[in-house]
């Protein structure tokens, strides 16, 4: 896939960043936009799977945008449900992106994908924009942030996003009462949070995907989890073609 790297300077943060933007060797029709690039490029290997993915066909084409995290000190300000951080999102990147890439104008799936604080940022800014994203990918979302306040906004929210989430957690994130740093503790567990926020989706009609893992909160247990996400996220046109079946019980809760 081709690759062009940007810069892009947000009036809401204040600040600038570099945008990572790959497109397919045909029109893409759906768009992906990775929070946390650095992380996801670096530490997960996401490019290397989605360049897997597509080669084999088990992926529907699309943009697959980078978004770059600027910087460790910004990441802590613009991740836990930040308005400004969801303003730039809706209202710099995609007039950007749209404009410099065409193709992204008529997309078919919107998606946002993110991993632990980013997870949750990724929730945030798709209740944000409701009209904006068709699907969430949150890996080990941190939705413990701020008492689990996200849960409280989304249980008020109305009218309520009408997007798909797609949440993993793993089965060893089981630590609580973390001080991440001065002024961020971590009370509950990871997968405590993820499934508190699962749960109030399923109370309001969803069916997210859910996913848990033999794992804990890394990037090798992410890398494992991406594909399947991504599949999920992005279903490939021979996928879209098969007969429609019920989803068993099982299945709305793996």
């Amino acid at each position: 896939m081709k690759e062009t790297q940007h810069t892009l300077k947000s009036v809401h943060l204040a600040n600038e960043r570099a945008i990572w933007v790959r497109e397919p060797e045909h029109w893409a029709t759906n768009v992906t936009v990775f929070l946390d690039a650095e992380l996801y490029r670096d530490r997960v290997g996401a490019t290397s799977i989605i360049d897997a993915l597509d080669s084999n066909g088990d992926i529907d084409s699309s943009l697959f945008v980078f978004v770059s995290m600027e910087s460790a000190a910004s990441r802590w300000v613009e991740c836990p449900c930040h308005a400004p951080f969801a303003q730039f999102i809706e209202d710099e990147l995609f007039p950007w992106l749209e404009g410099a890439y065409p193709s992204a104008l008529g997309a078919r799936e919107r998606v946002i994908a993110g991993l632990s604080y980013t997870g949750l940022a990724a929730a945030y800014v798709s209740m944000m924009n409701q009209s904006r994203f068709t699907k969430v990918i949150a890996q080990s979302g941190s939705f413990w942030s701020n008492d689990c306040w996200i849960i409280e906004y989304f249980e008020k929210l109305d009218p309520k996003p009408k997007t798909e989430f797609y949440l993993d957690v793993g089965l060893q994130e089981i630590q609580e009462n973390v001080l991440h740093k001065e002024d961020v503790l971590q009370v509950i567990s990871q997968i405590e949070g993820v499934k508190r926020f699962r749960d109030a989706l399923l109370r309001h009609g969803y069916h997210p995907r859910y996913v848990e893992f033999d794992g804990g909160h890394d990037f090798t247990a992410w890398s494992l989890t991406l594909p399947d996400a991504l599949r999920w996220a992005l279903p490939s046109r021979r996928e879209r073609a098969q007969p429609c079946r019920p989803a068993n019980e099982a299945e709305l809760h793996r």
